[in-house]
């Protein structure tokens, strides 16, 4: 099955969230190639989700924000009714 969109910049926060790490840190541990990996990361670059520092990417203030929030309704819907 195909990650969605949010999944993968999800598994991307997740990875940038510890530490500043390289692109292809993020490549290998978000299990992306490096085309897909520049591709989203410019976007959430671009939407203020991650920043780039010299050659390393780290997680914002709304990157944190985002992420919180997606887990949180993720524990939501998969809460038994």
């Amino acid at each position: 099955m195909r990650r969605g969109k949010i999944e993968i910049m999800v598994d991307i926060l997740n990875v940038v969230k510890k530490s500043q790490v390289t692109k292809t840190a993020i490549v290998y541990n978000a299990n992306l190639n490096f085309n897909r990996a520049d591709q989203y990361i410019n976007m959430m670059m671009d939407v203020g989700l991650v920043e780039k520092t010299s050659n390393k990417y780290s997680i914002t203030d709304l990157g944190s924000e985002y992420l919180y929030k997606i887990n949180d309704m993720g524990s939501i819907f998969s809460a038994e009714f």
